[in-house]
């Protein structure tokens, strides 16, 4: 009798595990698919992203690709005169712009603007989670651009790391509408309880998922890497840095869009609560991880995040 029910329950399970296997294959392969359909970037952010990447470049050649886009010169224009860079003269035309925000900070803008503009109508479908999605989303770009620049890194590569790195997130919410609920999975922040019900749920997680669609959108590899291990930079081989800067901006952001008194008592306790092994990890790629330099990275986030909300307007439309 024993030996018998082994047999069945083997069967069972055996039977399960092809099940499993067949809705994770069907949910990979419908997920590939709907990144397929996105459409591609506008040729002006294609050849903004060529004429960026060409140092042989100036700023006339890049003012004649943007000036074929009014959204985008009024967009450069707005933010070249914003708080978050503090001009204490106003710039008047796009060319000044130009050479106050440089070339990294311009492609940003461009980049910025393209992608939240490609994710425009769900914001009508579900406002209040999309509206935090990406109050959360454009915070973390602040701090990453806050962190890198610290490190004489490309602020504005970083900001655009930050604030894509769980574009993932609408992805999914396109490809399952019934199933990937904005209350559940896009306004709170992702440990590793989420991601593997994300996983389990889904097939990919979100983190991956956005990283796959940056690639059909012909970004460089490290913001790839940026997106797919920010919530494991440790694998992110070569491009770990950018990783591990987004995944400490990423919780840093989460802490200041949903303040809690007690949190911010001792914000580098808070922030290995939720990642107890960061410091170690940031060590191991020599990292230098400095209390009073996080503290003051921090303190920025709240300072831009409570005068950057025009900025997400801006790149909004």
């Amino acid at each position: 009798m024993i030996f018998h029910d082994t047999i069945n329950k083997s069967a069972v399970d055996i039977h399960k595990n092809s099940l499993n296997v067949a809705m994770t294959i069907s949910r990979m392969q419908t997920i590939e698919k709907s990144i397929e359909s996105f459409p591609p970037l506008p040729d002006t952010v294609v050849k903004v992203i060529e004429v960026t990447n060409n140092p042989e470049s100036s700023a006339n050649d890049i003012l004649r690709v943007i000036a074929q886009d009014q959204s985008i010169c009024t967009a450069i224009l707005k933010i070249a005169n914003s708080s978050l860079f503090g001009r204490p003269q106003k710039v008047q035309s796009l060319e000044n712009a130009i050479v106050v925000l440089g070339f990294n900070e311009v492609k940003s803008i461009v980049l910025g603007q393209a992608v939240v503009s490609s994710f425009s109508q769900i914001a009508e479908q579900h406002q209040t989670a999309i509206n935090t999605f990406w109050d959360h989303s454009f915070t973390t770009g602040l701090a990453s651009k806050i962190i890198g620049e610290h490190f004489h890194l490309s602020g504005g590569q970083y900001f655009i790391a930050g604030l894509l790195h769980d574009i993932g997130k609408l992805a999914m919410l396109l490809t399952f509408p019934d199933e990937y609920s904005p209350s559940k999975w896009m306004t709170c922040f992702s440990d590793q309880e989420q991601l593997d019900l994300e996983i389990n749920q889904f097939a990919l997680g979100h983190d991956m998922v956005g990283s796959h669609l940056l690639r059909k959108w012909l970004f460089p590899e490290e913001m790839l890497a940026a997106l797919a291990y920010h919530h494991n930079p440790t694998q992110a081989s070569q491009f770990s840095r950018i990783a591990h800067i987004v995944q400490l901006a990423d919780i840093m952001a989460f802490l200041c869009c949903n303040p809690n008194d007690e949190d911010e008592d001792d914000i580098i306790a808070t922030i290995k609560i939720h990642l107890p092994d960061i410091e170690t990890n940031w060590k191991n790629i020599n990292l230098p991880w400095e209390n009073l330099a996080i503290e003051s990275w921090y303190a920025w986030v709240k300072i831009d995040h409570a005068h950057g909300s025009s900025i997400m307007t801006m790149l909004s439309r």
